[in-house]
């Protein structure tokens, strides 16, 4: 296909359709044809100019690659080594609760603080030269974006999870073919890439390592500021420190201002999320990046939760992830003890459910065939689980709209954390049974798609 021809398909099934991602791949592949620009829907490619001939090559990789488009799993995972096989949390070798034994660096981390453990050891081994990951700018803390560092100092001071839509991938522009980088990423993030080092293995191998983020709902940049005008900030300039994971684990919101300081714990921030989810954490169905080659997320044990002690779920995917963890324990870097798939799937049984089944179903609902279709059907599905899901889109829907925006910003603060976190709870009580009965009876089977097609001719 000609350059021109590429550009309309990508507006057409992605851009202009609402299916884009927010992974910043057209900015990071192209030479000044995209930008991306913040819109109240997320981070969006803008086009700077028409394209030529000379953005034909750049733009087949990024129509191959986009996540947008949809991820063709079964198929992907085929081409990975792991010897153990799940649709829920994607294939694997091992499976691990872990934590940092260095109280400087678990402290410092969203959970355990095991990324920023094995990114500091990546770097001092000298296995990679860079890694890349999101850090807040240092002018404007409302603002992350994607860096490039070697810098311990930096690596142990990075900004913990950040629960926004941020285009990482844009970065990928300035790549050194001769370096090799670690790069941290969400699921969508770490699916491009995975297949961009699958069938471009020349021009991307210098990103050595793939790190997956455990990534159930994500928001769009309008969720802070809706938080800070409701609480009285309207010059955001004067906003000096934002941690969204403060103090020990599970955390708390911090923001900082030059007159107030501001905590308010995570789960009762989490209220934000219906008013502003972004689309794409809809749409996917992968909350563990799958196509990583180790993944990393919170171990959500009640009895964990209850130590206030930071523990990760660690899915390692491959032999050099394998024998990586083992050096660490060896050196008494890290604490870790071996669970079983079930138990892994327990540990997030609500959010694979949320992501793998609800998915599925709200694609269906939605009744749109311009949204994402993947390679792979669900079977199972009961009447039940399609009414929850229902109920969810509805709650979404009416919060996220401009008259349930203004209902949340006149209701106190500390009343709507309340009623948002038992109300979790007993949502969860209900729909548990639900859920997880549903997980045991869903089946899959793969199908060859498009996407799958596209791929087998290369």
């Amino acid at each position: 296909m000609l350059a021109k021809e590429i550009l309309n398909k990508l507006n057409s099934e992605v851009i202009n359709s609402g299916n884009c991602f927010h992974c910043g791949l057209c900015e990071g592949l192209t030479d000044g044809l995209f930008k991306m620009k913040q819109t109240i829907k997320g981070p969006i490619p803008t086009l700077l100019r028409d394209a030529n001939e000379g953005d034909q090559e750049d733009l087949k990789k990024i129509y191959l690659a986009c996540p947008g488009r949809s991820i063709p799993y079964s198929f992907l995972q085929k081409k990975i080594s792991s010897k153990q096989k799940s649709r829920f949390i994607g294939n694997y070798n091992n499976l691990y609760i872990a934590s940092a034994i260095d109280e400087s660096i678990r402290i410092k981390g969203s959970s355990g603080g095991v990324i920023r453990l094995m990114l500091l050891n990546l770097i001092k081994n000298k296995e990679v030269d860079y890694v890349i990951i999101l850090d807040q700018d240092l002018k404007n803390p409302l603002i992350n974006k994607p860096i490039i560092t070697n810098s311990i100092r930096k690596i142990n001071n990075v900004t913990q999870s950040v629960y926004e839509t941020e285009p990482l991938l844009k970065i990928i522009k300035k790549l050194k073919k001769k370096k090799k980088y670690c790069l941290v990423a969400l699921p969508e993030q770490i699916a491009a890439v995975r297949i961009l080092k699958l069938y471009y293995k020349k021009q991307f191998q210098n990103i050595k390592f793939l790190i997956g983020l455990y990534s159930g709902t994500n928001m769009y940049q309008g969720a802070l500021k809706f938080y800070l005008k409701k609480n009285g900030v309207s010059k955001l300039n004067q906003i000096k420190k934002l941690d969204w994971r403060y103090g020990e684990w599970p955390g708390s919101l911090r923001i900082k201002t030059s007159k107030k300081e501001f905590l308010i714990k995570k789960f009762y921030y989490n209220y934000l999320i219906p008013l502003y989810i972004s689309k794409n954490c809809l749409l996917t169905p992968d909350l563990s990046s799958e196509l990583s080659d180790i993944s990393v997320g919170d171990a959500w044990s009640p009895k964990l939760e209850k130590s206030g002690y930071g523990y990760s779920l660690v899915i390692s995917r491959s032999l050099y992830f394998d024998n990586f963890i083992k050096k660490l324990l060896a050196k008494k870097k890290i604490s870790i003890k071996k669970v079983s798939h079930n138990f892994a799937v327990g540990l997030h049984a609500h959010m694979i459910d949320f992501k793998k089944v609800g998915s599925f179903i709200r694609i269906n609902l939605l009744n749109n065939f311009n949204f994402p279709r993947y390679d792979y059907n669900l079977h199972g599905i009961t009447n039940k689980r399609i009414f929850i899901e229902k109920i969810i889109l509805i709650i979404i829907n009416l919060s996220s709209s401009n008259l349930g925006r203004i209902i949340f910003r006149i209701m106190p603060e500390s009343f709507l954390g309340f009623i948002f976190e038992k109300t979790r709870s007993i949502w969860k009580y209900f729909s548990k049974s639900i859920k997880r009965e549903g997980l045991k009876k869903v089946r899959f089977s793969s199908i060859e798609n498009l996407r799958v097609k596209e791929l087998k001719l290369l």
